[in-house]
């Protein structure tokens, strides 16, 4: 059946039940070790012991190290031979395409990716894509430049692959890519959740209703995008606003089907395994909040065995209205590197998103600073209002945030308004949340 008469991408993939999907991918992970072993020095080393025929469950899987990103980093020590060190799985003259790393957590990971490593991940995202209802009807903007990191890119090859028109607009400023969605008519944007917003403030700010841009389906990546924050975009925007989730190092492994609840994991191309927060060693149940651990199946040319991609999601079930067979998590709320305690609380920035975006539509931009204070964690937030408000408005607003935040984080904190426009606005990743305690503590 072709892809256009089907709600599916591939029909018998997407519709398998759980013990052929567990089947066939506990089969490719045994493939996929063998490779690693015999192609990328750094799993010669990491797996020697261990071999493919141990693994006969999905329980066999915690027996095997998990790759941090700081093993890949160190992988890359040695470019005597290749600037991609020991993570090169196939013939350096196989390798098409280089990627990175934004390097925000250290220093960047150079990504090789031969012609048939690339084509798998376009497949991968073909399914994003599909799943979201983009079809060959649909004319695709893009509004960043894609430089060496990777979404935009897996995004706009398989825009095409399914039939789209991919419209990019990175060399534009913002007013001139608004310009150019209504010149050309788009019906798709790829973009960040935190530049959607920004563009359709701008587009407000220009006398434009972005209701009216045509619009109909949007597609987030880069950052978490809460059930609060997507629910604001589709108000503001008019359309179907789908999130994903993935990484340059282990490619998108999850993403939204048109029932918009929760995401679909991206089986049987990736084993996902979703570890307790505490020690990483065993499967969280439906539910509970865990790590996701990533291997992707058919990658070879950066071969990765239980990549720990330090995301926090919650684990879902694998029913779905739509159909298909794939497990599902039911939220992403952030990150173990993002996660940090404040007077002995763990806080993680989502919920302060989830808070603001989902009760105090007034509010359209906003950041949360924690540093030391006389010995003490302190923590405040300035925000803006998308209207001027009376004095007494604003004090009234500030107490109902702050006793709002004070029961989602049992934290209370010192809470302050700004002018409109007072704060940066981003265009890829967000940086709403600084943690100046071990800066300050380093300039002292």
């Amino acid at each position: 059946m072709e892809p256009q008469l089907s709600g599916y991408w591939n029909p018998y993939l997407e519709t398998l039940d759980r013990d052929k999907l567990i089947r066939i991918e506990l089969k490719n992970f045994r493939e996929q070790m063998a490779f690693a072993k015999a192609h990328s020095a750094l799993y010669r080393r990491r797996l020697e012991g261990f071999e493919p025929g141990d693994i006969r469950s999905l329980d066999d899987l915690k027996n095997l190290p998990l790759t941090e990103k700081e093993d890949l980093r160190l992988a890359q020590l040695d470019q005597s031979e290749s600037i991609y060190g020991d993570l090169l799985g196939v013939n350096p003259a196989e390798v098409t395409t280089f990627r990175q790393t934004s390097g925000t957590t250290g220093k960047p990971v150079y990504v090789p990716e031969s012609y048939e490593s690339w084509q798998w991940r376009i497949e991968v995202w073909c399914h994003i894509l599909w799943m979201a209802g983009f079809r060959e009807t649909d004319r695709v903007f893009i509004p960043f430049g894609y430089n060496v990191y990777v979404a935009f890119w897996e995004g706009h090859y398989a825009a095409e692959k399914l039939g789209c028109e991919v419209v990019p607009g990175g060399a534009l400023d913002t007013k001139g890519r608004i310009n150019k969605i209504i010149e050309v008519g788009a019906t798709g944007l790829f973009n960040t959740p935190t530049y959607g917003l920004h563009l359709a403030e701008t587009a407000r700010q220009m006398g434009l209703d972005p209701r009216e841009l045509g619009v109909r389906r949007m597609l987030c990546a880069g950052e978490p995008l809460p059930p609060a924050t997507r629910s604001t975009l589709e108000a503001v925007w008019g359309a179907e606003v789908y999130d994903h989730i993935g990484g340059t190092e282990p490619c998108a492994w999850a993403a939204m089907c048109r029932e918009r609840s929760g995401l679909h994991l991206m089986e049987p191309f990736f084993l996902v395994e979703i570890l307790d927060l505490e020690t990483q060693t065993k499967e969280v149940e439906e539910g509970e909040l865990g790590v996701a651990v990533v291997t992707p199946l058919g990658r070879r040319s950066f071969p990765l065995i239980r990549f720990n991609t330090k995301d926090v999601v919650q684990k879902g079930g694998h029913g779905c209205p739509c159909g298909r067979g794939s497990m599902r998590i039911d939220g992403v709320t952030g990150r173990t590197d993002h996660l940090t305690k404040i007077r002995g609380v763990l806080f993680s920035p989502v919920t302060v998103e989830e808070v603001l975006r989902g009760e105090f539509p007034e509010i359209t931009e906003y950041e949360v600073t924690v540093r030391k204070e006389r010995a003490m964690d302190g923590i405040s937030l300035r925000f803006e209002t998308r209207e001027e408000m009376s004095e007494d408005s604003v004090k009234e607003l500030r107490a109902r945030v702050g006793e709002r935040l004070k029961m989602k984080t049992n934290l209370r904190f010192r809470i302050s308004s700004v002018p409109l426009g007072r704060l940066p606005r981003y265009t890829l990743k967000h940086k709403r949340f600084k943690d100046l305690r071990g800066l300050e503590d380093h300039e002292s």
